[in-house]
């Protein structure tokens, strides 16, 4: 799932925002029960790798987003559409897929310039998936590493082993060879 700021608008300012963003997502994720396998967020959009048992995804995000906006709108004095008409979801069909999206979402920080490495970023779940904080209550870290490897740790060094090999891959592949935003 991925939701974008109206005309790519920032959606937080401040930490105090990304903390209010992050702790009503993990609320959805509780509310809806929901199984949140990765999510990274940014200053004008965010990703989330979600699992909804229920059909309830548009919901979920209507009581995430819209609280939220208003929330955002009024702490800084202003009006209008805070994020785009409506999110963006794609259903994930396959472990290759579903490996590639985990990717995407841990390694967007790197992609869009803010860190050099993806454990350096704190408003995501990589650092926490492979071990190097604790990870948000919300975070369905043991479903994550169930479907990497059986052993945690072993699931662990593999996602870290993937991710920056998929880094490496990047920086040395021509810029049309790389994973677009959808």
């Amino acid at each position: 799932v991925i939701a974008k700021g109206s005309g790519e608008e920032l959606i937080v300012r401040d930490n105090v925002d990304r903390s209010l963003l992050v702790a009503r997502m993990g609320k959805a994720v509780l509310r809806y029960r929901w199984s949140c396998l990765a999510y990274c967020l940014l200053d004008t959009h965010f990703h989330v790798v979600l699992g909804t048992p229920a059909a309830n995804l548009g919901l979920g995000m209507q009581w995430l987003l819209a609280p939220y906006a208003r929330a955002f709108n009024k702490r800084h004095e202003r009006q209008g559409n805070v994020f785009q008409t409506r999110f963006y979801s794609k259903q994930i069909r396959s472990d290759d897929h579903l490996l590639a999206a985990l990717l995407y979402v841990h390694l967007n920080p790197v992609r869009a310039g803010v860190v050099d490495e993806p454990e350096l970023w704190p408003w995501g779940s990589y650092a926490p998936s492979i071990g190097q904080s604790d990870p948000p209550a919300f975070l369905d870290l043991e479903g994550l590493l169930e479907l990497i490897a059986p052993e945690p740790s072993v699931a662990q060094r593999r996602l870290r082993a993937a991710a920056h090999e998929t880094l490496r891959r990047e920086i040395s592949a021509p810029v049309s060879d790389t994973v677009s935003d959808t």
